[in-house]
């Protein structure tokens, strides 16, 4: 086709394709316009649903309802953070009561007005953890002193200062090797170097010390509560209970005591005391150190009265098995007390009977690796608004020489943990160290911190009787610093324990080695710290072999103590006197509450 006949025919060619281009354009205005009436469709759908919704809002009541629930839930969060750091400081109901507070300082003349007490709120020497602590008088310098920071860990045989450090109020339960290797501290005045240490520093060597002496009295807390008697109803041979407030009858978890005062003489105003003693346990128990049970018994319930100490002498009691209390001339009782009742009895444990024989870990604000609960978490810092870290460059110095140093935790137990040396990021874990060991490079120690509570993994290794485990975690569950028990686990216990009438807290090696002893004075049971250990009781009763308490003889042996009686010998291994031992971990989490401010009251001025 040329062009002049293109030409000719354009017009219907043209005309031809109008048709084809109409159908496009109306396709094109069809498709749009639909999308435009579906939105318009939804939009008007919405304002109809909104318009629905409004038709039926919800009464005024259910909001002020709602904004009540709110404001109850916020006051309830603050009481319970006021009464938690009451309850630390010793306060109920408006009073302290300081033998309860749990966050003393160091008792100083330049330090005791930092203490908390109920004027917490007003008194500002009563700081919040991590502030500027005031230093007008040499505080910093007076807080390292061996007096007044290592009196807080041990003071006894002090120029006649009672003894009444942390360590020392667990007694006679031991360390292993001695506290200076289990509780974490700053070793000596040389611990603390030249330089005079930081106000974070002082914190955070005060809260090692708060939580362990908190952790170390549930331990004494199980031991007094196992050593306390109750009285119960004593009855004679015809089953008739006995009322004469002079003879009674009292039982522990262990013992059952029958007591009865009575006239010297029949002319004489001297009473002497007399009775007898059952194991209740199907265990065979021993007396003591040196065969002699101590039970402080109270003629009166006035809390000023003093006890009068009644020693029972013997070897041992076989499960189940009641023996008469041989009488001495210690047994009368002093001229001038004229007993009215036979008030109160408790035992006085000693190395060989205390219900937690030793301690052998105590890790605070550490990662415990065996801890499956918290184990894996990153461990924080405390929340001090102007942390002064030690220059850059600048490492810390070695942990002190000397008993302690820096423990690595291994062993059965805890395990694991490793210390300065081999892991220079984990800083003194037990032990002794250095200030800059034991708190700079502890710094980061908690799980959680807060505005309210610093939450702190804590892991304790005990050696307890078995029959005292539940009494162990029912203490730390029940503790006035909040524990929350995570996870616990035990194994028997097969070492061998040094204790000799000495004490001492070693644990012995794990020999085959053989030793005997006879039991008697001088604390020689439990010098061979073996586990071949052999005690050899020399009558099958109640004997007194070595005469370590004069007067004392065995039933039917017919002679006076240490005559070794007509009975046969019987000897006793140390894998017996230990076999209701058992190695007790147990991990938890301590909560350690901020000092308390109401947010709806200004802060006191400093």
């Amino acid at each position: 086709m040329n062009k002049d006949t293109l030409k000719k025919h354009h017009f219907w060619i043209l005309s031809g394709s109008i048709p084809l281009l109409v159908l496009i354009a109306i396709l094109l205005l069809t498709s749009q316009v639909g999308g435009e009436i579906d939105k318009k469709k939804g939009e008007i759908k919405k304002a109809t649903d909104d318009l629905k919704a409004k038709q039926n809002p919800p009464p005024k009541s259910l909001l002020e309802g709602l904004d009540k629930q709110r404001a109850e839930l916020e006051k309830k969060q603050t009481d319970l953070w006021k009464e938690n750091w009451e309850r630390q400081i010793g306060i109920q109901n408006g009073k302290q009561d300081p033998s309860k507070n749990l966050l003393k300082w160091p008792k100083s003349n330049k330090l005791n007005r930092f203490n908390y007490t109920a004027d917490y709120a007003t008194d500002p020497n009563q700081m919040k953890f991590g502030a500027e602590i005031p230093n007008p008088d040499g505080e910093y310098r007076e807080f390292p002193k061996r007096e007044v920071y290592l009196a807080q860990f041990s003071n006894a045989n002090n120029g006649g200062i009672p003894a009444t450090g942390m360590a020392d109020t667990v007694a006679p339960t031991a360390f292993n090797n001695g506290w200076q290797f289990v509780l974490r501290h700053i070793a000596g005045e040389t611990g603390w170097g030249n330089a005079e240490p930081r106000p974070e520093q002082l914190w955070l060597a005060l809260e090692d010390i708060w939580v362990q002496r908190a952790l170390l009295g549930q331990i004494r807390l199980v031991n007094d509560q196992i050593g306390t008697f109750q009285q119960v109803p004593l009855v004679d041979v015809n089953g008739k209970t006995i009322t004469d407030p002079l003879n009674r009858s009292f039982e522990s978890r262990t013992w059952k005591v029958d007591l009865k005062l009575a006239p010297q003489t029949k002319d004489s105003n001297r009473f002497v005391l007399t009775g007898s003693l059952k194991n209740i346990t199907d265990r065979l128990q021993l007396l003591g150190n040196g065969n002699v049970m101590t039970l402080k018994i109270w003629f009166s319930t006035n809390a000023e009265a003093q006890p009068f100490d009644f020693k029972i002498g013997g070897e041992f009691v076989p499960g189940q098995k009641q023996v008469p209390i041989e009488q001495t001339a210690e047994h009368v009782l002093p001229i001038g007390i004229i007993p009215t009742e036979i008030a109160r009895v408790e035992q006085v444990f000693d190395t060989r009977t205390v219900p937690i024989r030793r301690i052998d870990h105590l890790v605070i604000g550490c990662q415990i690796a065996k801890d499956c609960h918290y184990g894996g978490y990153a461990l924080l810092p405390p929340d001090f608004k102007a942390y002064a870290d030690p220059p850059a460059g600048t490492a810390p110095a070695a942990p002190a020489a000397g008993p302690g140093g820096v423990s690595t935790l291994g062993g059965p137990g805890l395990g694991g943990g490793g210390g300065l040396g081999g892991a220079a990021a984990v800083g003194v874990v037990e032990g002794g160290g250095s200030v800059d060991a034991v708190t700079d490079l502890n710094k980061k120690r908690y799980i959680q911190v807060t505005g309210q509570v610093r939450r702190m993994p804590v892991a304790l290794t005990v050696i307890v009787d078995q029959a005292y485990v539940q009494d162990v975690l029912l203490a730390y569950a029940n503790s006035p610093l909040r524990f929350q028990v995570t996870q616990m686990y035990w194994e028997r216990f097969r070492e061998g324990l040094n204790t000799g009438g000495t004490g001492g807290g070693s644990s012995g090696d794990d020999t085959n080695q053989q030793a005997t002893a006879t039991v008697g004075g001088g604390g020689s049971f439990g010098s061979a710290g073996s586990r071949g250990f052999e005690l050899r009781l020399s009558a099958p009763g109640f004997g007194m072999p070595g005469g370590s308490l004069p007067g004392y003889s065995a039933p039917g042996s017919g002679g006076p103590a240490g005559s070794g009686g007509s009975g046969g010998a019987m000897t006793v291994t140390e894998s017996q006197l230990t076999a209701g031992l058992v190695k007790l971990t147990v991990h938890g989490i301590i909560s350690l509450y901020e000092k308390f401010q109401d947010t709806s009251t200004p802060a006191p001025a400093k």
